[in-house]
């Protein structure tokens, strides 16, 4: 089913349609914007964005559903397709008069420096724009993808801004609100994904094993994460003074609407928040920041690497090396050979 939306659109030169599938997979908002800007997003879809010619709004819709197919998350699903959406946009803006098909390397190329110097991407973004605009010519143009035309970018290994304890301590000590403290007491305590914060029960809270169930991670994995003693009585404060009537299936964390549980903006905004309150806005942090400050801590604490990498459900031991770096940076456990004669 298509929406058509008019052959007399001043900037196209063709009629232009959008799946109705396609526009509801890129507008699906937790809540409805505000009225007064909903004409913006209106003009922004017909302008910008899912206008595009009818035979490559086909193409795309076979590309995300060979997305869904490999069964990938939803989000990246989305991320992917509208990978995709840009690149058949700027095909269709720069090579009006070009098939998908028919785009040389060269061309190919252009959008590349593009992405870099007008969207301004970084390398390990525009690779993973590359990797879609291969699987669409494998999956969907049925045509070879040639590396030596268009090879990968090359990217700089930056260490991430990691806040100390007394840092930490500081923002979970500053948030009044019962249920926003055990959000981010949680995510640094037990070094879990904010994906996997939102997604909680009552139930994957085992006090009995001192550990918390995580279901189908990020890994498309079970496992379990660190229950923390004083997350725990955190946790219990949030239960009975805002969430009394919490049952075992119930999400931990719910959201606004009912049976739906927060969104990771939501636990984002306050974390953000809490740094301006406290002055620890310049530093560089994100809320992923607590999850290496879990595995930072750790090590400077003694723990072996093997045992980070499990409790923080890395699949590859290289993604915990990371703080073996951090910790030489902190001066943890090396030291000079020059000092040891």
């Amino acid at each position: 089913m298509h929406a058509k939306f008019g052959d007399n659109a001043s900037y196209r030169r063709a009629p232009y349609v959008m799946s109705v599938y396609v526009f509801l997979h890129f507008f699906k908002y937790n809540r409805p914007p505000p009225v007064k800007i909903c004409n913006f997003f209106y003009f922004q879809i017909f302008k910008e964005v899912l206008l595009m010619l009818q035979s490559n709004v086909v193409l795309l819709n076979k590309h995300q559903e060979i997305l869904s197919f490999r069964d990938l998350a939803e989000t990246t699903v989305s991320t992917y397709t509208s990978y995709m959406t840009s690149y058949i946009n700027w095909v269709e803006e720069k090579l009006p008069a070009r098939s998908l098909i028919s785009v040389s390397w060269e061309e190919i190329r252009s959008y590349v420096k593009w992405l870099k110097d007008i969207k301004h991407l970084n390398p390990r973004t525009i690779n993973v724009h590359l990797a879609q605009l291969r699987d669409f010519y494998h999956y969907v143009l049925k045509k070879d993808w040639d590396h030596r035309e268009v090879p990968s970018l090359r990217f700089d290994e930056k260490l991430p801004a990691v806040p100390a304890r007394d840092q930490v301590d500081l923002v979970i000590d500053s948030i009044s609100n019962s249920k926003h403290k055990a959000e981010i007491a949680l995510l640094y305590s037990s070094g879990i994904r904010v994906s996997e914060l939102c997604r909680l029960h009552c139930k994957d809270i085992l006090r009995s094993k001192n550990c918390i169930y995580i279901s189908r991670s990020k890994n498309r994995s079970d496992r379990y994460a660190i229950l923390s003693d004083k997350a725990y009585d955190i946790l219990v404060n949030y239960i009975r003074t805002s969430y009394r009537g919490a049952k075992p299936d119930n999400w931990l964390f719910p959201g606004q609407k009912t049976n739906s549980h927060i969104c990771e903006m939501s636990v984002y905004n306050v974390f953000i928040n809490q740094l301006a309150k406290v002055g620890l806005s310049g530093y560089g942090f994100t809320l992923h920041s607590l999850r290496h400050a879990f595995g930072l801590h750790l090590y400077e604490a003694g723990t072996d690497l093997i045992s980070i990498k499990e409790a923080m459900g890395h699949k590859c031991l290289s993604s915990t090396t990371v703080y073996l770096t951090l910790g030489i940076g902190n001066g943890r456990t090396v030291k000079s050979p020059y000092d040891l004669r």
